[in-house]
């Protein structure tokens, strides 16, 4: 269960991505650029962008929130109030997404949009399968081999995707007393 500061800041990042391609995007660009964001956040400054799970799929990480949100436009999975908070903001149309609403900028930092922004001029004339197949990195491919044996292993965690990055021990020291301070009070 997200809550509702972890909720405002997905639906910020995915508003934000959406307003750069007025024409649209598809899913998987989209999560390509999620995922691309998180990394060099993680790497440059040891925290991740936003509190969106990624999980090692067929096509590469995918932020499992996000998606799920996603999955409500296209009537595949009920809706939650959670979920709805991204789905109500998104228009789907031609298998592409479309910004419904503008994005609250006071959600993301600085940072947050340096990061984003990096992503998406690097990213945005790639080819989304081309992009899928750069996605397929050591954190990725980690996961999606556990997901092998069981299904349920297929999360990515932020110390591997910082280590896919290659951050330094002091960031992967900050990411894992993070991590394990959340954990402790979640």
């Amino acid at each position: 269960m997200k809550t509702k500061d972890e909720i405002d800041k997905i639906r910020a990042v995915v508003l934000y991505i959406l307003a750069q391609f007025p024409n649209g995007i598809d899913l998987i660009k989209l999560f390509k650029i999620m995922y691309f964001a998180q990394k060099a956040h993680l790497v440059k400054y040891g925290r991740g962008i936003m509190g969106d799970s990624f999980y090692a799929l067929k096509h590469g990480p995918v932020p499992s929130f996000t998606y799920k949100s996603i999955q409500v436009n296209q009537g595949k999975i009920k809706a939650t109030a959670d979920l709805d908070e991204i789905a109500a903001v998104i228009s789907l149309r031609d298998n592409k997404m479309y910004a419904k609403i503008d994005v609250d900028k006071e959600e993301l930092s600085v940072s947050d949009v340096k990061c984003i922004d990096n992503a998406i001029a690097e990213y945005k004339n790639v080819d989304s399968y081309a992009l899928s197949d750069l996605s397929h990195d050591e954190a990725w491919k980690e996961a999606y081999m556990r997901s092998q044996d069981d299904p349920e292993k297929n999360k990515m965690t932020l110390i591997d995707i910082a280590n896919a990055g290659n951050a330094s021990t002091h960031i992967i020291d900050k990411i894992r007393e993070s991590e394990q301070i959340r954990m402790a009070f979640s």
